[in-house]
């Protein structure tokens, strides 16, 4: 299941930590991030019906980002891992050798999952 809102929802509860946020903060976020002066724009009670079920069945699934902290709440999981979006056209040679020899320096010793959130 996909939604069109995803990509928002994971940056504002990144923000939020592991205490999440509360569906309703949710919602007026994402209802001011798309909502739009002179065109059509979804209801704040559309977008908030339509990602309390999105958030609802993805915090029973295993393999989702989201988790259900309390009720209303909803957080990121703690060893969630982010997608970095690369833009491959904007890098050049000198860039991407200074990146690898920065990478060299800072050895991983440990070679565990990085968590996102610590203990």
């Amino acid at each position: 299941m996909s939604n069109a809102y995803h990509e928002e929802i994971i940056r504002l509860l990144m923000r939020c930590g592991r205490e999440g946020m509360r569906i309703s903060d949710i919602s007026r976020h994402v209802y001011n991030m798309h909502a739009e002066l002179f065109y059509d724009s979804p209801t704040y009670d559309s977008i908030h019906q339509l990602l309390r079920i999105y958030l609802w069945r993805q915090s029973n699934m295993r393999r989702t980002p989201f988790m259900h902290v309390s009720h209303g709440v909803y957080a990121l999981k703690r060893d969630m891992a982010i997608q970095l979006d690369l833009n491959f056209s904007r890098a050049t040679d000198e860039e991407y050798t200074h990146q690898i020899e920065v990478q060299k320096k800072k050895e991983i010793k440990d070679q565990r999952q990085l968590l996102l959130f610590e203990n």
